[in-house]
């Protein structure tokens, strides 16, 4: 067995228990669908009483279930009993096979969802447009003013780095071993006390990213029950957005927590303790909004009565069934297909304009952290 020093192993840990989470809730996300969405393909609300559908979401739970048990009990096996390396080389790429495989299941089951729906003959009477709601008292995403809680992090950040340069040793640990001991070293430097700074900013930025995108997004609501849609889709898009801003300062508090050790006030080892404690409430705080609201908000409504009707159908923009692709459609952003969250149009060239600038921005902060560290 490998010696691990206790608070990495408690990392590890945590970023074990990652794996089992994170396959659960791609298993249970047939589940957390609006009920007019299958496997990524529109549905009469009533047909989610199918027996032939109910076989095939528990087939798919069934199945992802089993691999994230497989791949969980692996992973765990090489962290107690395998060197640091060997474990790193495990977990990775069990995370990549579960998404990977998970996809092509989801790909299986809406392949068989399309045909079954053909034959049943499930068709939109019309393109019906949602009828807009628009009663202030609905719940509506945090606005951008609230991003600017991240300035006084980005601040401390920099005041920690000003304030304890000058007593930094000449020295500065930047990597630890699973057993506690130091592997890197950087010189001090100016450059050593700006990245914890770019570091915040960095993960400000994202999380404001992520932030707008919810307020610009299109209303993920039903044309079948508009007002009920409407105001699970609102709370939904505010608990998203609360927990977008709650995990965007609990990344960012990443900063300050590097800098303390860089000037010498923590060890690497003791910055691992509120670390682990970031990663843990992330990961619980994620995986309860989800199954609590699921998707749009789905899970608020799932005791209204179905419809036999379909009010609309808009598979043919729908591309392997996560890719959404209408240049016909002004919106940029718009609810997930399958799973929680939101996605982009890639119909819009500003699809692409946004991703090429945040692709550039993150090669960036890379090369600063090279460059830096």
């Amino acid at each position: 067995m490998i010696s691990i020093e206790p608070t990495m192993m408690l990392l590890l840990g945590v970023i074990v228990i990652a794996l089992p989470l994170t396959g659960a809730l791609f298993a249970f996300t047939p589940y957390l669908m609006p009920k007019r969405e299958c496997f990524a393909v529109t549905v009469p609300d009533a047909a989610q009483a199918d027996p032939y559908l109910r076989r095939l979401k528990r087939a798919f739970t069934a199945k992802v279930l089993g691999l994230t048990a497989a791949l969980t009990l692996l992973s765990a096996l090489s962290l107690t009993f395998a060197s640091p390396q060997v474990f790193i080389a495990v977990l990775c790429p069990a995370l990549l096979v579960l998404m990977v495989a998970g996809y092509a299941l989801m790909l299986r089951s809406r392949a068989k969802v399309r045909t079954y729906k053909r034959e049943r003959g499930w068709k939109a009477a019309g393109e019906q447009m949602t009828a807009l709601v628009a009663d202030e008292s609905f719940p509506k995403p945090l606005s951008l003013w609230w991003c600017l809680l991240y300035v006084p992090v980005i601040l401390l950040t920099l005041a920690i780095g000003l304030a304890g340069y000058g007593a930094m040793p000449e020295r500065i640990p930047m990597q630890v071993s699973l057993d506690g001991a130091v592997t890197r070293w950087a010189d001090k430097s100016p450059g050593v006390v700006a990245f914890p700074v770019i570091f915040a900013m960095f993960m400000a930025a994202c999380f404001t990213l992520g932030q707008w995108s919810i307020l610009r997004s299109k209303k993920g609501s039903d044309p079948t029950c508009p007002a009920a849609s409407t105001w699970a889709y609102g709370m939904f898009a505010h608990a998203q957005s609360i927990l977008i801003l709650g995990m965007g300062l609990l990344a960012s508090l990443i900063g300050p927590l590097m800098q303390l050790a860089f000037v010498g006030v923590l060890t690497l080892a003791q910055t691992l303790v509120p670390l682990v404690a970031i990663v843990a409430i992330i990961l619980v705080a994620t995986l309860a909004v989800s199954v609590v609201y699921g998707q749009n908000g789905s899970r608020l409504i799932a005791r209204m009565e179905a419809s036999d009707a379909m009010a609309r159908d808009d598979d043919r923009f729908w591309k392997l069934g996560i890719l959404y692709v209408n240049r016909g459609d002004a919106s940029l952003f718009l609810p997930e297909r399958f799973g929680i969250g939101w996605t982009i149009n890639w119909g819009r060239p500003a699809a692409w304009a946004l991703t090429a600038g945040f692709v550039l921005v993150t090669a960036a902060f890379v090369v600063a952290t090279l460059l830096l560290t």
